[in-house]
């Protein structure tokens, strides 16, 4: 097989939005990690928790694209920090909802002015124009790859 026909995977697109996404995750880990001793998981769970009324681990799971143990063990964790609490859904009885406490959502509140600053220093090489675009890019590129 010649060098020509031999995928260079350093110029796909799903390795490359993985890569980026990778650095991305990582960096911004550095806000909530270090404000607030959360990891990526928890992060990313009691976000979805409080953008959610009455939200469950299934929720979740879909919303996150995350699996059901590390969602399972993140709300724990979030739990024993009393920032989220476990309370029986108001119009099913079988079902747990997730809700955020009034320190879990003082904590967020505390963290999104740092979140939104953090977004803006990674896209200040944009222009206007170029961020409007970008995140219709990002947006036509997920809908062409949803189930």
């Amino acid at each position: 097989m010649s060098k020509s026909k031999i995928l260079d995977i350093s110029q796909f697109l799903p390795y490359q939005l993985v890569a980026l996404s990778t650095k991305v995750s990582d960096d911004f880990a550095q806000v909530y990690s270090q404000e607030a001793g959360l990891t990526q998981a928890q992060w990313r769970v009691l976000s979805h928790v409080i953008n959610i009324q009455f939200a469950t681990a299934k929720q979740i799971c879909e919303l996150a694209n995350m699996d059901k143990s590390t969602v399972s063990r993140a709300i724990k964790q979030l739990e024993q920090k009393q920032l989220l609490r476990l309370n029986q859904h108001p119009d099913d009885k079988r079902a747990t909802v997730i809700e955020c406490t009034d320190m879990g959502f003082d904590l967020y509140k505390q963290l999104t002015p740092k979140a939104l600053e953090w977004e803006q220093n990674l896209l200040a090489n944009f222009s206007e124009s170029e961020k409007r675009t970008f995140k219709i890019l990002i947006e036509k590129l997920s809908k062409s790859v949803e189930n």
